[in-house]
């Protein structure tokens, strides 16, 4: 390492803690009186509100650190420019890439850690703030799910369902299957269009059905199909799932492959895992803004260079929430939410780096 790489780099991360520091204390201050609420209601005591405060640190960090960089970065850089050690260097032939290389490799180091907190750390401590604040962690059941299959070994029945909808209780492409006590051959075979499942009797109420009796050798066409046989109420169709935000990143690539395989619905899972594996990576991306907009030095123009960075590092926020909405909406695939914004503030921050080296 050269004794420029070694100097910037010793500027950057000293106004890039600055800042993480900066952001850290107005966030937690923020929450205090919130805490203090609680430790009074008796809520919390004293030692509960402290461990409470180091477990918001987790999800303060993945919020602050884009920020806390792209400001670090900017302050680093402005000082640089003030002091005319960027025209300088410049002069003597380097090129402005090459002196915020290093600055750029910290930014990529630093996002690399932003992802091992999110995906392994971040979690455990939202379980531990979820159980302070009295909440129980606990898993729930899905509205809908799609291909729903259940085998019932008492009445030797087997049930598949295209897509059936929990709350209201109504379901579409069915088919209900009879065997024998040994499983091995098919006495009826039920298929119908739709389907209602009746609480109070308890049955389901198929329409347009289909029922072959292969055992009787018989087939009929009845409008409306009920039998006491088939009784397994909706909710037996789904499984139980938990908040994504409280699984690692290894408990929710499983968890997203067990609904995959039983049907059940994965939008907030694959949104979570996207965002998982993209917005760590803000950091990176973000750095090239604050860089490159504080490296010329015009005389007043610094508290410029510093509202135009908060406008687009705010800017990338509120960006990544919009797409991350189409995202739970369907409308847009979930890694392609959350790269998005990186890509499109990648590309103009190259943009500001290629007009500051002129």
């Amino acid at each position: 390492m050269k004794k420029l790489d070694l100097y910037v780099s010793k500027n950057f991360i000293k106004a890039f803690f600055l800042s993480l520091f900066a952001f850290i204390n107005v966030f937690i201050l923020s929450q205090l009186f919130k805490i203090f609420r609680y430790v009074a209601d008796g809520r919390m005591t004293t030692s509960d509100g402290f461990v409470y405060v180091i477990n918001m640190l987790p999800d303060i960090l993945l919020n602050v650190t884009p920020l806390a960089v792209l400001l670090g970065s900017l302050m680093m850089i402005n000082r640089m420019a003030g002091n005319l050690e960027i025209i300088s260097l410049k002069t003597s032939g380097i090129s402005f890439r090459r002196i915020i290389l290093f600055p750029v490799i910290i930014s990529v180091l630093i996002s690399f850690a932003v992802y091992y907190v999110n995906g392994y750390i971040y979690p455990n401590s939202e379980k531990k703030l979820r159980e302070l604040k009295g909440n129980v962690v606990s898993k729930v059941l899905p509205k809908e799910k799609r291909n729903g299959f259940i085998r019932d070994i008492k009445t030797n029945n087997v049930y598949m369902i295209k897509y059936i909808n929990v709350e209201k209780g109504y379901a579409e492409g069915l088919e209900f299957i009879k065997l024998n006590d040994d499983f091995t051959e098919i006495e009826k075979v039920i298929i119908a269009e739709r389907g209602k499942y009746n609480r109070e009797t308890e049955r389901w109420e198929l329409e347009k059905a289909v029922v072959n009796d292969i055992k009787e050798k018989t087939s009929e066409n009845p409008e409306k199909y009920v039998s006491e046989e088939y009784n397994e109420p909706p909710e037996n169709f789904v499984t139980l799932s938990i908040d994504p935000r409280l699984l690692t990143t290894k408990e929710l690539k499983k968890e997203i492959k067990d609904l995959r395989i039983t049907g059940g619905d994965i939008r907030d899972g694959m949104m979570e895992l996207g965002k998982r594996y993209s917005f760590p990576f803000a950091s990176f991306v973000i750095s090239f803004l604050g860089l490159s907009l504080g490296s010329r030095y015009v005389r007043g123009n610094s508290a410029v260079s510093i509202v135009l960075c908060m406008a687009l590092g705010y800017g990338y926020y509120i960006l990544q929430a919009s797409l991350e909405s189409l995202g739970k909406n369907g409308l847009m695939n979930p890694f392609v939410s959350g790269w998005l914004p990186n890509i499109i503030f990648l590309g103009i921050g190259m943009y500001f780096v290629h007009k500051a080296e002129y």
